[in-house]
């Protein structure tokens, strides 16, 4: 099925499974502006993401391309540019959604850097500014918790992208709590829960979903297929149940 025609179906399923996503509003975290990143090779595939969001019922969504030391090295002027070209083309195209650029950092010497530089691209407002940040898959890198101080030191709130699909917090839930703790918010990825990524990611997406630690909900879509895949994953009963009882924050940004 096109990401179109599976469109014009949503308006009877949201209203058969009764999904509000009022709640949801904004989506903090996807990768729209094109050829940047790993996320949208193309404009034209960009528009038809952000066409699918739009038609999900977001109001709101915010392109996070990575800055990754030694792969993406974005800096914050080619983000906020390419960021304006596609705000252009979907101005153009008549898709009223408001459009925002933030950046999903990975926690390396770059990341370091640009805190102390002073260049980075939150999310939020002059009260709550927002800094989404990322880790390896492989290992918990060390100095992570001072990562967090630093972050904090510097006047953003850390929220740390897709902590379900850390294998190592996985099998040490204990490290959830540890870092929200110490302020750290999350973000999960709607996807985690159709098993996208793996079947531990969506296990530990339930997971923090049924202990109530997630503050955020976001697609972190790269292509128009991962918009569709929203779909199945806003079909499940715990996230049903977070958003009926949780406080989720997207829409206060």
């Amino acid at each position: 099925m096109g990401v179109f025609s599976f469109f014009s179906k949503r308006k009877k399923e949201m209203e058969d499974y009764h999904i509000d996503l009022s709640k949801i509003k904004t989506d903090i975290h996807a990768h729209f502006l094109p050829g940047i990143d790993d996320g949208s090779p193309s404009m034209e595939e960009s528009v038809r993401m952000i066409q699918g969001m739009k038609s999900l019922g977001y109001e709101k969504v915010i392109s996070t391309p990575h800055v990754m030391q030694g792969y993406y090295q974005n800096s914050t002027k080619s983000i906020i540019e390419a960021h304006e070209q596609l705000k252009s083309v979907v101005a153009n195209e008549g898709i009223e959604i408001e459009l925002e650029v933030a950046a999903e950092y990975n926690f390396d010497g770059e990341l370091l850097h640009r805190l102390k530089e002073d260049d980075i691209l939150s999310f939020g407002n002059n009260k709550f500014r927002y800094l989404l940040f990322e880790l390896s898959y492989y290992n918990e890198p060390m100095g992570l918790i001072d990562l967090v101080k630093k972050i904090k030191g510097k006047g953003y709130i850390p929220v740390l992208a897709h902590p379900e699909r850390y294998p190592y917090f996985s099998v040490n839930k204990d490290r959830y709590h540890d870092l929200q703790a110490q302020g750290v918010m999350f973000q999960l990825n709607l996807n985690s829960l159709r098993g996208l990524y793996s079947v531990g990611a969506k296990l530990s997406a339930e997971w923090l979903i049924e202990q109530r630690m997630v503050q955020f909900l976001a697609s972190d879509a790269h292509r128009a297929s991962h918009v569709e895949m929203l779909d199945d994953s806003l079909k499940y009963v715990c996230l049903h149940d977070l958003l009926k009882k949780s406080s989720l924050m997207n829409a206060e940004v």
